[in-house]
């Protein structure tokens, strides 16, 4: 196959499946699913001194605010909002009745 074509295929491919997260004027995300938007709880994880810096380990603020949601147990489950920034964090548990909301330019970037 020509390389042109090789090309041209191979960026049709990848356009494709990114082609449903593009949506002028709505709030979409790529799964098309959009959070609740009335929980009756909503923590921001700069409250727990979450950074988005891309520098700052933001490893406990991610794990207390995790905790602080499981430990209220609100009816009607919780928001955890992730202001935009990148986040660098080691693992964490989430937890039931619990939305993790990454706003628009919002990135969890895993450390080892």
């Amino acid at each position: 196959m020509p390389p042109f074509l090789l090309s041209l295929l191979l960026l049709f491919t990848i356009s494709v499946p990114f082609s449903s997260c593009i949506a002028a004027g709505e709030v979409i995300t790529c799964s098309g699913i959009v959070p609740m938007k009335y929980r009756n709880d909503k923590i921001s994880i700069a409250d727990f001194g979450g950074v988005g810096d891309g520098k700052t380990l933001n490893t406990k603020a991610f794990r207390e605010a995790i905790y602080r949601i499981q430990h209220l147990r609100r009816r009607g489950g919780s928001l955890l909002y992730i202001p935009p920034g990148v986040y660098l964090t080691e693992s964490f548990n989430l937890t039931s009745h619990m939305t993790l909301y990454l706003a628009r330019g919002a990135v969890i970037k895993a450390t080892q």
